[in-house]
């Protein structure tokens, strides 16, 4: 009797692993289909952050374009009024029409970066769970980091887009988006006050992205912040050495303008910086 309770034992351990190694492939087939499933709701959702965001950052240059564009035109109207005698009242109402003009079109580009604006903030709210499956089981992409950092810029919540794009340099120190990576951290810190900040982190731009197009923009916003410090020989320096290397450039038009106020020529040669950053 005993041999035999045993044998049934015996056969009852032998027939339950097959069953136990059948429940455990089809949870790893499951999990399996789950992240391939998780992976493609990722890459569509990547095709329309990045789609978006190309839209808001070619909006913003736009913008950026038509302000420096009206802000010649205001020093143009200035100089005209201030020379022209009382019979030019017909040009000053041609220059005013012109302004209004000018505004209009600012208000609808303003209009249109809210409604990007509003998009992207709807883009976030989508990204929370795409995020975390990220985390759980993936690594994040430069363009993604690189956008979510931009986005944060855009909507002002600087303390994040400094750590963004922190992150996108220590991770990705040669793209080619590098150089606006390092001007935005200086952008929010301009933003936030923190001016000595900015300073040196437009100073980066100038010394460690020498070739990069955004020399000319770091140039002209570190002098914008020098002037909030009142490191007026400073800023002087930087405005006539952004003229002398970029005189094309659009900041170049800007630095003049600067200088006017100054009661500084352009043409001089630039003075030494009083401090090195």
């Amino acid at each position: 009797m005993r041999k035999q309770t045993y044998f049934c034992l015996l056969i009852a351990l032998l027939a339950g692993p097959p069953s136990t190694h059948a429940g455990t492939k089809e949870e790893l087939m499951r999990l399996q289909n789950d992240v391939l499933a998780l992976q493609n709701q990722i890459r569509e959702f990547e095709k329309t952050f990045n789609a978006r965001t190309d839209g808001l950052r070619s909006l913003v240059v736009q913008l950026n374009d038509q302000v420096a564009k009206s802000n010649l035109l205001l020093d143009r109207i200035t100089d005209t009024i201030e020379n022209q005698a009382s019979g030019a009242n017909s040009i000053s109402q041609g220059l005013s029409q012109e302004v209004r003009s000018l505004a209009g079109k600012i208000d609808d580009v303003n209009t249109r970066i809210s409604v990007m604006a509003q998009q992207l903030a709807e883009l976030k709210v989508q990204a929370k769970p795409m995020n975390q499956g990220i985390a759980f089981g993936g690594s994040a992409s430069a363009d993604s980091i690189y956008n979510q950092a931009f986005m944060d810029l855009v909507q002002g919540n600087f303390d994040l887009a400094i750590q963004g794009f922190t992150a996108y340099l220590n991770s990705f120190p040669l793209s080619e988006k590098a150089a606006s990576a390092q001007y935005n951290i200086g952008e929010a810190y301009y933003n936030m006050n923190k001016l000595p900040q900015a300073v040196a982190a437009f100073t980066r731009v100038i010394n460690d992205y020498a070739a990069s197009d955004k020399v000319a923009s770091a140039l002209f916003k570190r002098a914008k912040a020098e002037l909030a410090m009142q490191e007026t020989q400073n800023a002087i320096a930087d405005l006539r050495d952004l003229i002398e290397r970029f005189p094309a450039a659009s900041e170049a038009g800007l630095a003049k303008t600067e200088l006017q106020k100054l009661g500084v020529s352009p043409t001089k040669p630039a003075p030494a910086r009083r401090k090195t950053r």
